[in-house]
């Protein structure tokens, strides 16, 4: 019976030994999220949860955005790699939208794994003395981190209206800045709709669209860009 706990003792060590020990020291700050060749941006609005934590006593993984979440980890030595066995949000709640749309994308991100998205492979790179985490699921979406907080190079766009939202025929869009391309993507990342223009309001017909929930990104011609939710009734 010793014989066996020591064994068992002898794999687990092993198995979190033979990870990437960065991956285990450093904390991670979300940069960017790519779901279907879409890119999503932490708007950094109400403090939200900005670390992230690879625990290798007992392979977790505390993350989240808004609302921490805890991932329960199987690691694979061999191929840079981990299963997500389980997600836990501990429903703290975020307070503004615009952060909790953010969560809620990196939340479906890490729930990939119970349709199958499972393993997420992980890579660690070195750029002017910082370093860098990817994670890419098995359906090719990513996530990427810094081990420092980092501007993103894509710049966000502020003070952005969208109403109404839930929207039945036309929604329209307000912002401070010049509109140089909209487009409308399902909520499985399909773009479904695309205009270009050069304006700073714009009213878009939504008539076609089906029921549902959809992301609208906004690109100025300064290159600036803005992703929001809405809700198609």
């Amino acid at each position: 019976m010793k014989n066996l706990i020591l064994l068992a003792w002898v794999f687990i060590s092993t198995q979190v030994l033979a990870q990437d020990p960065q991956l285990f020291e450093d904390t991670w700050y979300i940069q960017k999220l790519t779901i279907s060749d879409m890119s999503y941006f932490p708007p950094n609005i109400s403090n939200p949860v900005t670390e992230h934590v690879f625990n290798k006593a007992d392979l977790t993984f505390a993350t989240g955005y808004c609302d921490p979440l805890g991932c329960e980890l199987t690691y694979d030595d061999t191929n840079s790699s981990f299963n997500i066995d389980s997600v836990v949000e501990l429903g703290l709640g975020c307070i503004n939208q615009e952060d909790y749309d953010f969560h809620d994308i990196y939340f479906d991100y890490l729930e990939e794994h119970l349709d199958g998205a499972n393993p997420y492979s992980y890579e660690i790179t070195t750029n002017n003395g910082i370093r860098f985490l990817e994670l890419t699921n098995a359906n090719g979406n990513k996530a990427l981190y810094a081990n420092q907080l980092l501007n993103t190079n894509e710049q966000q766009l502020e003070n952005v209206a969208l109403y109404p939202n839930p929207v039945k025929n036309e929604l329209s869009i307000k912002t401070v800045a010049v509109i140089e391309r909209l487009e409308i993507y399902s909520i499985t990342g399909q773009l479904v709709k695309q205009q270009t223009l050069f304006t700073d309001k714009v009213s878009f017909n939504t008539e076609d669209l089906i029921v549902g929930v959809y992301f609208v990104k906004i690109t100025t011609n300064e290159g600036l860009v803005s992703t929001h939710k809405i809700i198609k009734e």
